[in-house]
């Protein structure tokens, strides 16, 4: 029945010559457990001996071993096809961008990328604050929508910004790197990010464009450690106070406010930086940019609760989790 499968499944194309590997594989060893000693040999020789359950609780061993590595696939594949959807997702907004021709609405000017997922409520607050001129450099903003069905494209569009635009939602991450891909393209002098959710406050954008446009570093972060934020749940409090001393510790970098996606940099630094993370996108760019060597220096903001709607952030845990990951991930590599 097995070799079935696989020969229906060769001819009908619709297995990957791993997975048609895979089933054989899981068809010897079929074959070996019924037909032979060696399970025993095996067995035997790793303690697990007959009697008082030794057997049982030795193929229970190796049973869980095989589950691992069978889901330990099944994530490196998941992984994979989410990157290559990530890339023709991205690839179709920067194509879509450049037929449009709105490369020049950004040559030379502070960039103002503001990634955006069902922010139709909140974007016309945001957009309307936005000076049109930063250290004496004029300004253009680009709203990234990501995936959006609430019509925060076409509210953007109404508010003057210039949108590109997501066929499907791919997290936050996503999201700035198709913005910085085409602001490098555009030839942007700065990028500076802020929140789509009224977080951010518009007027101190240069407050932290004013250290890059001033050559004295190539990436300012703002931080609210070192300024203001209203306060949130104790929880979360203590999530941000351990993930900041966690990076500073791992990079050897005094940070203090790692989760913070309000920042500007130099067009040029974007190139250098290896930018993966869907979603945990903030502590990725600290430490990558620490790790490239890139100059940079915290400054302080203001961080606000969001005007309307919930947060996009998952649970608690589950946000602590994917955020540690992330950390862990962006250092190792």
């Amino acid at each position: 029945m097995l070799v079935a499968a696989v020969v229906m499944a060769r001819r009908g194309r619709r297995a990957r010559n791993a997975d048609v590997l895979a089933l054989l594989v899981v068809g010897v060893g079929l074959l070996i457990v019924s037909a032979t000693q060696l399970p025993n040999a095996i067995l035997e020789a790793f303690d697990f001996h007959k009697g008082d359950g030794g057997r049982i609780l030795g193929l229970t061993v190796f049973t869980l071993l095989v589950l691992v590595l069978v889901t330990l696939r099944l994530l490196a594949r998941d992984a994979r096809t989410a990157e290559q959807l990530s890339a023709v997702v991205e690839g179709l907004a920067a194509e879509q961008f450049h037929n449009a021709g709105l490369e020049e609405r950004f040559e030379n000017k502070v960039a103002v990328l503001i990634p955006a997922f069902e922010e139709a409520e909140n974007l016309p607050y945001v957009l309307g604050r936005i000076p049109k001129t930063v250290c004496g450099i004029e300004t253009a903003v680009l709203v990234l929508d990501d995936g959006s069905r609430d019509g925060t494209a076409k509210i953007a569009e109404r508010e003057g910004a210039t949108v590109a635009r997501h066929v499907t939602n791919r997290g936050g991450g996503a999201a700035l790197r198709t913005g910085y891909r085409l602001m490098v393209e555009s030839n942007a002098r700065v990028v500076v990010t802020l929140d789509a959710d009224g977080q951010h406050l518009p007027e101190e954008i240069e407050r932290v464009a004013e250290p890059v446009l001033s050559g004295t570093v190539d990436i300012a972060h703002g931080s609210r450690v070192i300024g203001h934020a209203e306060p949130n749940t104790f929880s979360r409090e203590l999530g941000i106070s351990f993930f900041n001393k966690l990076v500073s510790f791992m990079t050897r970098t005094h940070v203090t406010d790692c989760s913070n996606g309000f920042r500007a940099v130099r067009t040029g630094v974007l190139p250098q930086l290896v930018l993966r993370q869907q979603q945990f996108h903030t502590s990725e760019f600290v430490i990558e940019a620490i790790k490239r060597g890139v100059p940079a220096v915290e400054v302080p903001v203001t961080v606000v609760a969001r005007l309307h709607g919930k947060s996009k952030k998952p649970a608690l845990m589950r946000y602590g989790l994917g955020f540690a990951g992330a950390i862990v991930r962006t250092w190792l590599r």
